[in-house]
């Protein structure tokens, strides 16, 4: 241990930098585990002391490594500080046994969808098929697609633009302009330009905890660091994110408080107020993501999004996927022109074509006459399942009966969620989301009534 092979043309701060770092990467120093101290390590290593402080030193601004006053330096204990560079490891990419957890267990999952066996799918976040709005559409030919194409910049299809402006402005009362929204192909590259735009390798990001974006990838790639601040009644807690500005120096915080994924849970108006407060003192941006915005299942008690309490220091992510339907995956990122400026400029440089089609659809579907309509009938049906779920499941579990959107959190005995997915029962379970406290994510909006009485029944065993 602690044998850096020295390289001719790499600065010995260097090589000992990527050495610590290639042992945490295979598990050699592990997460938590105290490191040598600086003279000590100057003196295995066989350099000058400050050396050895200036390797640590880009180590702990990498968010690689922590320095506690009093106690030493320690491996960074966060899963995401692993990572300070966006590296693919190829081998782990093609391992037919993965080690990580939650790979194992999305293996697992994927091969029960393409077996042969039936399931029952409560994890698929999508509108089922008979529940997605047939809205009718215009007679239309190839010339009149290539003749729309002309309407479209660098930040979208204009009129699908507009109607997504007088969408927000109808639903919320908040006028968002028209050359302040950006048409993406859905939330999720939304979010993955917002993060390769916004973010450096090693910034600190704040979500909610547990939250969904523990699932997605583009973090680590990103060598961005996530810190999950809990959760209360009202939402993410104040306190608790506060600690994490000022010991992490927190870039973004990004949350999705209406109906958020996992959970089903709502910001309080209060904690909103507070947040958007907190964050302006701190000079912290919030990215907010509103996929679920428009399900309220009353929309007189609906709340505002935070994008219209504080329109400059929001950046908002909207999504027409859970009403239209995944398969036009139409998303949208409400911004300061500056921001968008970078944002598409960097679509552009990624190559991420924005294809005419669907933005064409999508944009006929927001002028059906009859959208209003059909958005109330949607909000109807996916309340009508969840009232029946909990009708059924009466009050012998802890579970939160959300005000829209399309999952619930059922807490469970880890026995319990072993044997319902071994009988097929298919869900996401708490680890995912960053959570230890065993409990399922199950989308409710994707089950009938028949289905949910053969989920109940299997969860009451």
């Amino acid at each position: 241990m602690w044998e850096i092979k020295k390289e001719a043309k790499t600065p010995i701060y260097q090589s000992i930098m990527k050495y610590i770092t290639q042992n945490i990467q295979n598990g050699v120093l592990l997460p938590s585990e105290k490191l040598p101290s600086e003279r000590k390590l100057a003196e295995l290593i066989g350099v000058n002391r400050s050396t050895i402080v200036r390797a640590m030193d880009e180590l702990v601004a990498k968010g690689i490594l922590n320095r506690q006053q009093g106690s030493g330096t320690f491996v960074n204990s966060d899963k995401w500080g692993l990572l300070s560079e966006p590296v693919v490891d190829w081998h782990e990419m093609i391992a037919s046994n993965p080690s990580d957890e939650n790979a194992r267990f999305m293996v697992k999952l994927k091969e029960k969808l393409t077996g042969k066996q039936p399931f029952l799918d409560a994890y698929t976040g999508e509108l089922p098929l008979d529940l997605v709005p047939a809205f009718e559409f215009p007679q239309i030919n190839w010339r009149d697609f290539i003749q729309e194409d002309k309407n479209q910049d660098e930040l979208g299809y204009f009129p699908l633009r507009q109607a997504i402006a007088d969408l927000v402005a109808r639903e919320y009362a908040l006028k968002m302009p028209v050359w302040q929204v950006m048409i993406t192909s859905g939330g999720h590259q939304a979010l993955f330009l917002l993060v390769q735009t916004l973010l450096n390798s090693g910034d600190s990001v704040a979500i909610c905890q547990p939250s969904f974006l523990y699932a997605l990838k583009l973090f680590q790639t990103a060598g961005s660091r996530l810190f999950g601040v809990p959760m209360d009644a009202e939402g993410m807690r104040l306190d608790a994110l506060e600690n994490e500005i000022l010991k992490h120096r927190i870039k973004l915080v990004i949350l999705n408080p209406t109906f958020q994924n996992p959970t089903g849970s709502t910001m309080s108006l209060a904690r909103r107020k507070g947040l958007i407060k907190l964050c302006q003192a701190y000079k912290v941006p919030i990215i907010e993501d509103d996929a679920f915005g428009f399900l309220p299942f009353d929309t007189a008690k609906r709340l505002p999004p935070l994008k219209k309490l504080d329109a400059q220091n929001v950046i908002y992510i909207g999504s027409l996927s859970k009403i239209i339907g995944s398969t036009t995956k139409i998303g949208w990122i409400s911004a300061p022109p500056a921001v968008l400026e970078k944002l598409s400029a960097a679509r552009a440089d990624l190559d991420l074509t924005l294809s005419i089609f669907p933005q064409v659809l999508a944009k006929f579907a927001l002028a059906d006459a009859s959208f209003e309509e059909k958005l109330a009938d949607l909000r109807k049906q996916i309340q009508a399942r969840m009232t029946y779920f909990f009708d059924k499941i009466g009050n012998e579990f802890v579970c939160l009966r959300p005000s829209g959107g399309f999952y619930i959190w059922l807490k469970l005995p880890q026995p319990v969620i072993n044997r319902l997915f071994d009988e097929n029962i298919l869900f996401l379970p708490s680890f995912i989301f960053g959570d230890k406290v065993p409990a399922v994510r199950l989308n409710i909006a994707r089950l009938n009534f028949a289905e949910i009485d053969c989920l109940v029944a299997k969860i009451k065993g």
